[in-house]
C-alpha cells in the first residue's frame, strides 16, 4: 500500500474493473461506474442534505443573535448563546461539512481509477508500465513520443508521474496489433534479463471505442488530426460545461434561501467558474475523462431532484400555549354571568312546577 488513500482507491478500482468485465467497453464501464459511485455516496449525500436543511431552519435565529450583538461574533456572550442555540435545536455545525470531507477522497479515487486503466483493469505494476513506455518510445510510436516531450525516460519517478495522467494514452497505443506484439516481445526480453524484478508479461488490450470515439485521445488531438475545430468531439467539453452549469444552477434554484449580498456574490461566482473548469478538464484530458465528467453531472442533476423528494425540512416544534391569566374585572364578569345563568335556571324550574300544579 503506497498511501493511506489506497484504502479508498483500491476498492474503487476493483469496482471499476468489475464494471469493465461486465460490459467489455471502457465508455460503458465509465458510465456504469459513475452510477454505482452515486449509489454508494447517496447515504452521505442524504446526511449532508439533512444537515443543510437543519442549518437553514436554524439560520434565522442565528441571524437574530448576530443582530443582538451587532455583528460582534468575538463577544464571549455571543459564543455562549450560539452554543446554547445549537444545543436547543440539536444542530451540529460540522454535520454539513463532514459529508463533503468524506466525498472528496472518494471522488479522487474515482478519478484515479478512470485515468489509470493499465494499473487497475489490466493489473500491471509500475515497473511493467515503465518498461512499456520505454518500449513504445524506442519503437517510434509518435503519439507517445510527442506526449512524453522532455520526460527523462531513464528516470523511473518521472515516467511514473507522467503515466498518472497518460495511462489511457498508452492503452490506446497498445490497441495497434503490431505495437502490441512489439511490447509483449519487449516485456518478455526484460523478464528474461531480470527474472526476479517482477515484470508482468501477460498483458491485454482494452476496448476504448465508444460512440465512434477513441477514449484514449483528447479533443485537441482530434482537432489537430482533422485540421479543424468542427469535429463532434469538441461537443464533449461543451456538454460537460452545460451539465456542470445545470448542476450548480439547479442546486441554487431548488435550495433557494435568503442570503447576504457577499455570500450571494460568491455563489454566482461558483455558478460560472465550475462550468469553465469542466470545459477545461474535458478539453485537456482524454475523452474518457470527459465522458465520466458528463455522466457524473447528469447523475448529479437527477440526485438533486431525488434528495428534494425524499429529504423533507424539519418541522418546527409547536410550543405549548401559555394559559392566559385573568384580571380582577374579567373574573368578576364571569361570576356575574354564572349568577345570571343560575337565576335563569331557577326561574325556569319554578315555572315548570307551577304548570304541573
Amino acid at each position: 500500500m503506497e498511501s493511506l488513500l489506497d484504502i479508498i482507491y483500491i476498492p474503487l478500482a476493483w469496482i471499476f474493473k468489475l464494471c469493465y468485465m461486465l460490459v467489455d467497453n471502457y465508455g460503458l464501464a465509465i458510465i456504469l461506474f459513475a452510477f454505482i459511485a452515486k449509489l454508494l455516496m447517496l447515504p452521505i449525500s442524504i446526511k449532508g442534505e439533512k444537515g443543510r436543511l437543519k442549518m437553514q431552519a436554524v439560520q434565522p435565529k442565528m441571524n437574530a443573535l448576530q443582530q443582538k450583538y451587532k455583528g460582534d461574533t468575538k463577544n464571549p456572550k455571543y459564543s455562549e448563546e450560539l452554543q446554547q442555540l445549537y444545543a436547543e435545536e440539536g444542530y451540529n455545525p460540522m454535520s454539513g461539512c463532514l459529508p463533503t470531507f468524506i466525498q472528496l477522497p472518494i471522488i479522487l479515487g474515482l478519478w484515479n481509477a478512470i485515468r489509470r486503466p493499465l494499473t487497475y483493469i489490466v493489473g500491471l505494476n509500475k515497473l511493467t508500465n515503465f518498461a512499456i513506455v520505454n518500449i513504445l518510445n524506442s519503437s517510434g510510436v509518435q503519439k507517445i513520443i510527442d506526449a512524453l516531450g522532455k520526460t527523462d525516460l531513464a528516470d523511473f519517478d518521472a515516467v511514473t508521474k507522467w503515466l498518472q495522467t497518460n495511462e489511457i494514452r498508452v492503452a490506446q497505443a497498445l490497441n495497434d496489433p503490431t505495437v502490441f506484439e512489439t511490447v509483449k516481445s519487449g516485456l518478455a526480453d526484460y523478464a528474461l534479463k531480470h527474472p526476479d524484478s517482477g515484470f508482468i508479461t501477460d498483458i491485454t488490450t482494452l476496448n476504448l471505442n465508444f460512440l465512434g470515439l477513441d477514449l484514449g485521445m483528447t479533443p485537441s488531438e482530434y482537432i489537430n488530426e482533422a485540421g479543424s475545430i468542427f469535429v463532434w468531439t469538441t461537443l464533449l467539453p461543451i456538454i460537460s460545461g452545460i451539465t456542470s452549469f445545470l448542476v450548480s444552477y439547479l442546486t441554487q434554484k431548488i435550495n433557494a434561501q435568503p442570503t447576504p449580498d457577499g455570500q450571494k456574490t460568491n455563489m454566482n461566482l461558483l455558478l460560472y467558474t465550475m462550468p469553465l473548469l469542466s470545459v477545461w478538464l474535458a478539453f485537456s484530458f482524454q475523452t474518457g475523462v470527459g465522458i465520466y465528467w458528463i455522466a457524473s453531472n447528469v447523475l448529479s442533476i437527477g440526485q438533486i431532484f431525488l434528495l428534494k423528494a425524499i429529504v423533507k425540512p424539519p418541522k418546527p416544534e409547536e410550543k405549548p400555549k401559555k394559559e392566559e391569566k385573568l384580571n380582577y374585572n374579567q373574573i368578576e364578569k364571569m361570576k356575574r354571568i354564572e349568577e345570571e345563568k343560575e337565576k335563569q335556571g331557577a326561574i325556569i324550574v319554578n315555572e315548570e312546577d307551577t304548570d304541573n300544579k
